[in-house]
């Protein structure tokens, strides 16, 4: 593996990586927001170019990786062209990261949507009833989806892989 090929997983990882983080974090913690603060036009104004923003950084690292190695110059002062990883290759070092990113959103998420379903389990067989207490249906289904997507992302990495490792 050159070089270039190595800069070019790793800036395509990260674009991936914050994709998934602003999807799966920001997009919804701004719609709680939005909810919070809807006569505020200017707010929404704010979390829309934010999200473009961001948006656009993907698009960016994903296609724009060898423009980011010249300008960079991430491939000066080594000693050698080749980097040895042993018996890895592109599409292993793509299949385990994806399957890494997938499998930290269903560690982080599942737990606090198995916690909810119980928890609504158990207030819904209850012969007593909880004052002040609504259940939140919005970040029940963003854990939902949190955990689904990282289930798809471990499932599907070779397809995802074949799209990433195209030059």
């Amino acid at each position: 593996m050159t070089k270039r090929d190595f800069f070019r997983i790793i800036i395509k990882l990260f674009g991936l990586y914050s994709l998934v983080i602003s999807l799966f974090t920001f997009v919804p913690q701004n719609i709680s927001n939005l909810y919070i603060y809807k006569e505020e036009l200017s707010f929404l104004f704010v979390i829309i170019g934010s999200f473009l923003l961001l948006i656009a950084l993907f698009l960016f690292l994903l296609f724009q990786t060898d423009w980011i190695i010249n300008k960079l110059n991430l491939t000066a002062n080594f000693d050698d062209d080749q980097i040895i990883l042993g018996n890895l290759n592109t599409n292993s070092i793509y299949t385990f990261s994806i399957i890494l990113i997938g499998g930290f959103m269903i560690i982080d998420n599942f737990p606090i949507l198995l916690m909810d379903l119980i928890n609504e389990f158990k207030l819904r067989i209850s012969n007593y009833s909880i004052t002040n207490h609504d259940t939140n249906y919005f970040w029940f289904a963003v854990n939902f989806l949190n955990v689904l997507f990282g289930y798809l992302l471990v499932t599907n990495c070779k397809s995802i892989t074949k799209f990433l490792d195209k030059k």
